[in-house]
This record gives structure tokens, C-alpha cells and sequence, in this order.
């Protein structure tokens, strides 16, 4: 992200100073003329949401945040106003990641005591909407790749207590995408869920998992060895390689999730299987695990096969 010069920093302390003192166009227009020469800058977007949720245009607020979502626990000193566009967007999914991962002293309990009222409010007001939203999250199986990701982002306005009623039973799917499954159980994770769920998997095995043992997908070991490997051997000698091994690890870590040490036991091999497939290069198993890597590295390629044609 390109830093901002030392006149548009101050442009930007300006604007922040503008929205203490509720002069929200302000904002507006000097973010607007940052954001031209700064359209990555996450500090002018979320200003500019702050800005337009004043202006009760709360959708467009919504809009930014959401795009945001990854980075929203680096900018601290807006969480508060972020969590009141979240929670006014009926975004009860994101509002507690968010205070799950951003949050870290006394003000955790009352937030949360303030999305549990909000969640029983809608409940109250919304019942037979709310029932339709989850109905349809829980069945999203049914739907194309495209149209679950969608589906996916839209279940982020569901309550916890709806969420993982309906992620139950997308999880114990045995015909649904494993892609899905695993955005969905990270999601559990992230918000802190202590649920425990039935696993259909890849292989087809029903297995019993319990959220709050699972790691983020950056803290499996096979996973980083690999990824690792794919620095050593590509970064400096084949950047396009790199990004493209790379790419192909974390698109098949999505399939493999939660259960890397079952799939990945040599993770320099599984490497040099991905380059092979990628590249056109022959490449022999020796041994019984590297066997059992190439057939889950196939297994993997029909569960994509199968999607693309769903």
C-alpha cells in the first residue's frame, strides 16, 4: 500500500478532525480526493464509511466495511463506529469476528451483551424473514460455486444461534462442496464458536469436530512447511512460478482443511506434485505415502472437476 505524502497525512488528520466535529461532507469530499491517489488505503475508506453513516446512507457504509472485512482490526480507533455500522446493517456474523480479533479489554463483555440484545430484537421483528435466511443458507448446497460464495457473504446477517444451526447442515453434506465447508467452519472459528459439528469431508467420512480446537489455516504445520518449500525453491528464481504454485497450494489448502497431517505427510513432495500438474512435468511416487499424496492430489482435481460443472 503506497504511504501517503506528508500533505495528504494531513489532508487526512484534517478529515478526521471534520468528522469529530460533524462536518460529514468534508469528509466526503477530502476522502474522495485522497482515495483517487490512494485507492488501497483501508484508513480513507473506513473514514469515509464513518462519514456516510452519519449521512444515514448506511448501505454504501456497509459496502466499504465489508470490502474491508480482512483489515477492519488494524484501524482501532474506528472499531467503535464500525461496530455500529455492522450491527445496524444486521451484520451479526462480522460483528463478532470483529470482536473476537479486534477487541482486548473490558468493553469485549458489553459488546457482546449489546449483539446478543440486537440478535434477540431482530429475531423479534424479522421471524419469518429471518426463518427464509436461514432455510436458504442451509441450503446452499444445492446452488452453483459462484452462487455459494454469494450465499456465503449473505449468511454474515445471520444470528450465531441461525448461523451454525444452518452450518450444521451444511457440514454434514455428503454431496456438498468442500470450499464451502471450510469457509464456513473458519467462520465458526473466528467468531469464537465452541459448537461441535459433523464433518462430511473430502473422502466422504463422517468425522466429529469440535470449533474452538480447529487453528487458523496459517497455523498447520504441513501447510506452512509447504509453503515454505514453495519460497525456497521459486521466490527468487521463478516469481511467476512462485505466485502461481502458491496460488494452486492455498486454492487445494481449502479442500484439505482441517486435516493436513492426514493429506500433506511430505509437504516438499506435495510441492513438487503441484508443480508437476501445473507444468507438465513427470513425476513418480516412491513409497506408500507418497502414493496416497498423488491419490488425494486427484481427489482433490475430481471434487474441482465436479464443480465446474454443477
Amino acid at each position: 500500500m503506497m504511504k501517503l505524502s506528508k500533505n495528504d497525512q494531513v489532508i487526512l488528520w484534517s478529515a478526521e478532525e471534520d468528522l469529530r466535529d460533524q462536518k460529514y461532507h468534508q469528509v466526503l469530499n477530502k476522502m474522495h480526493h485522497l482515495e483517487e491517489k490512494y485507492p488501497d488505503n483501508g484508513q480513507i475508506q473506513l473514514l469515509m464509511a464513518q462519514a456516510l453513516f452519519k449521512l444515514k446512507k448506511l448501505s454504501e457504509a456497509y459496502q466499504i466495511v465489508f470490502s474491508y472485512r480482512e483489515n477492519l482490526s488494524e484501524f482501532p480507533e474506528y472499531l467503535t463506529e464500525i461496530f455500529q455500522i455492522l450491527l445496524k446493517s444486521h451484520a451479526f456474523m462480522l460483528v463478532r469476528e470483529l470482536l473476537a480479533t479486534g477487541i482486548k479489554d473490558d468493553s469485549s463483555d458489553n459488546w457482546l451483551q449489546k449483539i446478543d440484545r440486537e440478535e434477540s430484537i431482530y429475531r423479534e421483528r424479522f421471524g419469518q424473514q429471518l426463518a427464509e435466511q436461514t432455510k436458504a443458507f442451509a441450503h446452499l448446497g444445492a446452488l452453483d460455486a459462484y452462487q455459494q460464495v454469494h450465499m456465503i457473504d449473505n449468511g454474515l446477517k445471520l444470528p450465531l444461534a441461525e448461523y451454525t444451526t444452518a452450518a450444521k447442515a451444511i457440514l454434514s453434506d455428503p454431496f456438498g462442496w468442500q470450499v464451502t465447508k471450510t469457509q464456513i467452519l473458519l467462520e465458526l472459528k473466528a467468531v469464537g464458536s465452541n459448537a461441535s459439528v459433523s464433518l462430511s469431508w473430502l473422502d466422504k467420512q463422517s468425522y466429529q469436530v469440535t470449533i474452538d480446537k480447529l487453528k487458523p489455516l496459517n497455523q498447520y504445520p504441513e501447510l506452512v512447511e509447504a509453503i515454505r518449500e514453495v519460497d525456497q525453491l521459486y521466490a527468487a528464481e521463478d516469481p511467476i512460478k512462485y505466485q502461481l504454485i502458491e496460488k494452486e497450494l492455498f486454492t487445494q489448502s481449502s479442500y484439505i482443511y482441517p486435516f493436513f497431517d492426514k493429506v500433506i505427510q511430505e509437504p516438499a513432495f506435495w510441492v513438487k506434485m503441484i508443480a508437476a500438474d501445473l507444468f507438465g512435468d513427470q513425476l513418480e511416487p516412491v513409497g506408500e505415502t507418497q502414493r496416497k499424496m498423488v491419490a488425494w492430489i486427484k481427489q482433490i482435481h475430481q471434487a474441482e472437476s465436479f464443480m465446474k460443472f454443477v
